[in-house]
C-alpha cells in the first residue's frame, strides 16, 4: 500500500524582494514579503497574524513561495509570526493506537493543527491520533479554522442545548450553511469523510470561493457509486480544484503507478489524525488557489499583451506567465486553456485578443480575416514543421511530397508495397479542417486541394493527441494493415511522457528526417515556423512585446517550452 506524499512548498521564486499583486484570487487573501531567515529545522511553525491586534490567523500558511498568505476580511495588514505546538507523548510515532500502517508525517499535519489551535489534545498530553471525530467537535475545528465566533443564537436542533459547549460553533456553522437545518443535529455522531467533504465544501461556498465548476472524471476512484447524494457535488467540485479528499491507494507495483487503486472510503469515519492531514492539504490547496498574482522583481517591464493560440504552444503562454508572475496561474489575463488554432486567429481578427501563438492559418482563416479586413502580421518565434508517422513494425521509413500528395488527395495509395515496405493495406488518418496541422497540409501537402472525402469520413482525429494514439491503436488491433498520421514535430516530443510509450515511428519526407538540426536548417522540406501573431496595425505596448519575443526573453520561453528555438 503506498501513502501519497504532499508536497509542503511550492518552488521558491527567485529575486522577489520588489513584488506587486494583479487580482484574480478573492480580495480576502493578504500576503507579505519578509525575508526572515526561516529554521526549517525549528520546532518553531510560521504562520501570520494580524499587524495590529497580534491575533493569530489560522488560515495562514508560511513560507509559501517565498511569502505568507492569509485569509483576512478587511482592511486590515497581516505580518509573520511563528508559533510553538503543543508536545504530545503519540504523536511523534505511530503506537498501535488505531491507524494505519502506511501513516506518514503524523508529527507534521498535527503539530500544523496544533499551532493553529485548530485541533487541541486532552489533559494527560496524548493527541490521540486514532480516536474519531465527532460531528459536535469537527463544528468546533471548523469554527477555528475559518476564524468564527460561536453564535449566541438559541439552538434550532432538538438535540443540542443552548448550553452544550458546542452549541455556539453549530449554531454559527448553521447559519453559514455548513450544516443544514433538521429536527436533530446528532452532536455525537461519529463525522464521516464524505460529510468532512460536504462542510468543507458548503464552507466555500460561504466565502465565495468555490472556484471552477464542471464535470469531474471520477474514473480513478473504485468506490465513487458509495457517496451519498447530498455529497456528490462537494466531491466534484472539490477535486476539479484541486483539493484532495481523504482516500486510500491500493497500489500493486511500487514502481508503477498505472494499475494503482483509489478508494474514496466516504462513510469512513475520520480520526483526528486524517482530520489534520485534510486541514493539512486543504491549506495549501486553498492557497494555491487563492493567493494573488505577484510580480516578480526582475521581471520584463513590458506588459503582457491578451494571449491565445494553438494546442501545442500554450506551455509558452504559462512559460511568460510564470516568469513574470508567482502564482501566476491567478492572474487575471491568464487563460486556463488556448482555445486551438482556428478559433484564436478569429479572436484575435475579432478583437478579442492581442496576439497569439501559432502555426500558419489555413485558407479559410485568410479568407475571414479578409472578409472582416483586418491584416495580420506574422512574426516569427520558433521552428516547427509537419510530420508524418506510422507503426514501429512497418518497413517503410521515406514518402515523398508527391505520395502523400496522391494519398491525401486523390486517396490513391492502398498498400504500403508502393512505398516500398511490406504487403499490408494503406490506412491514411487525418486531422479535422479547423486545426493547425490541417493548416500545415494545405501549406506542403494539399496544393489548393482538400483532403478526399473518404479519408475524412472514415479516419478524422479531432484532438491534437488523439491522432498520436488513434494510429498507435490501429496498428496494434489491425494485423496486415499500417496507418499513417501527422501531426508538428515539437508537440509530438513534448507529449510524449503524457500519452504514454506509443509504438510509431516518424516518416522521412523526399529522403530526409525531421530533427532539430533538419528543422533549423530548412533542409527538413515540411519545416515551418510557430508565429506571434498581430492585428498589423500600429499598438506600441504589443509591440514591444513582440520585439521582446524576438530576443533573448522570448527564445529562452520558447526552449522552456520544448520549442525550436530560432536564434541562440
Amino acid at each position: 500500500m503506498k501513502k501519497k506524499i504532499t508536497a509542503v512548498l511550492l518552488s521558491l521564486a527567485a529575486a522577489c524582494s520588489a513584488v506587486q499583486a494583479s487580482a484574480k484570487a478573492d480580495v480576502n487573501v493578504k500576503y507579505v514579503r519578509d525575508d526572515v531567515g526561516y529554521d526549517y529545522g525549528s520546532e518553531y511553525i510560521w504562520l501570520a497574524a494580524e499587524k495590529d491586534t497580534d491575533r493569530l490567523i489560522p488560515l495562514s500558511v508560511a513560507p509559501f513561495d517565498g511569502n505568507t498568505y492569509a485569509y483576512l476580511k478587511g482592511s486590515g495588514e497581516i505580518k509573520l509570526t511563528k508559533i510553538k505546538p503543543a508536545e504530545f507523548t503519540d504523536a511523534n510515532k505511530y503506537s498501535g493506537d488505531g491507524l494505519p500502517e502506511d501513516v506518514y508525517y503524523i508529527d507534521m499535519y498535527v503539530d500544523e493543527m496544533s499551532a493553529r489551535g485548530v485541533l487541541a489534545g486532552y489533559g494527560d498530553g496524548t493527541f490521540k491520533p486514532g480516536k474519531t471525530l465527532t460531528r459536535a467537535e469537527m463544528a468546533a475545528v471548523f469554527s477555528r479554522l475559518f476564524s468564527i465566533e460561536p453564535s449566541d443564537k438559541p439552538s434550532c436542533y432538538q438535540d443540542v442545548k443552548e448550553g452544550d459547549w458546542s452549541c455556539g460553533y453549530i449554531m454559527a456553522l448553521t447559519d453559514r450553511g455548513v450544516f443544514k437545518q433538521a429536527e436533530k443535529f446528532n452532536p455525537d455522531e461519529e463525522v464521516t469523510r464524505e460529510q468532512l467533504m460536504a462542510m468543507t465544501y458548503r464552507m466555500l461556498n460561504d466565502m465565495e470561493n468555490v472556484g471552477d465548476i464542471g464535470e469531474y472524471d471520477f474514473s480513478k476512484y473504485r468506490d465513487i457509486d458509495k457517496v451519498s447524494e447530498f455529497a456528490r457535488e462537494a466531491y466534484n467540485n472539490m477535486l476539479l480544484n484541486n483539493y484532495t479528499p481523504l482516500m486510500k491507494i491500493d497500489c500493486h507495483d511500487d514502481m508503477d503507478t498505472s494499475d494503482d487503486e483509489y478508494f474514496l472510503e466516504p462513510q469512513r469515519s475520520v480520526t483526528r489524525y486524517e482530520c489534520a492531514e485534510f486541514l493539512y492539504d486543504f491549506i495549501r490547496s486553498f492557497f494555491r488557489a487563492n493567493a494573488p498574482a505577484i510580480k516578480r522583481a526582475d521581471a520584463p517591464d513590458i506588459e503582457i499583451p491578451i494571449l491565445d493560440g494553438s494546442t501545442s504552444t500554450y506551455d509558452m503562454t504559462s512559460n511568460i506567465f510564470g516568469s513574470y508572475y508567482m502564482n501566476y496561474q491567478n492572474h487575471s489575463d491568464f487563460p486556463t486553456a488556448h482555445s486551438k488554432t482556428s478559433n484564436s486567429y478569429k479572436r484575435l481578427i475579432d478583437g478579442e485578443v492581442e496576439m497569439i501563438f501559432v502555426p500558419d492559418p489555413s485558407e479559410e482563416i485568410k479568407n475571414y480575416a479578409e472578409d472582416k479586413g483586418v491584416k495580420l502580421k506574422y512574426i516569427p518565434i520558433a521552428n516547427e514543421a509537419l510530420i508524418f508517422f506510422t507503426g514501429n513494425l512497418n518497413k517503410a521509413d521515406n514518402i515523398t511530397t508527391e505520395q502523400l500528395r496522391s494519398i491525401y488527395v486523390d486517396n490513391g495509395i492502398k498498400n504500403w508495397s508502393e512505398l516500398g515496405g511490406e504487403d499490408a493495406e494503406f490506412v491514411p488518418f487525418c486531422r479535422n479542417n479547423d486545426s493547425g496541422s490541417h493548416a500545415q497540409m494545405e501549406k506542403f501537402v494539399l496544393n489548393g486541394k482538400s483532403i478526399n472525402e473518404d479519408i475524412q469520413k472514415e479516419h478524422t482525429s479531432w484532438m491534437m493527441s488523439s491522432i498520436l494514439t488513434e494510429v498507435d491503436d490501429f496498428n496494434r488491433e489491425n494485423p496486415g494493415k499500417y496507418a499513417i498520421g501527422y501531426s508538428l514535430y515539437y508537440y509530438y516530443f513534448n507529449n510524449q511522457m503524457v500519452l504514454g510509450p506509443l509504438d510509431i515511428k516518424l516518416m522521412s519526407v523526399d529522403g530526409v528526417n525531421p530533427s532539430e538540426e533538419t528543422i533549423a536548417d530548412g533542409t527538413y522540406p515540411c519545416t515551418t515556423n510557430y508565429y506571434a501573431v498581430i492585428r498589423d496595425e500600429p499598438n506600441e505596448k504589443i509591440e514591444k512585446f513582440a520585439e521582446l519575443m524576438q530576443g533573448e526573453y522570448g527564445q529562452q520561453i520558447m526552449k522552456m517550452s520544448g520549442m525550436g528555438a530560432i536564434s541562440d
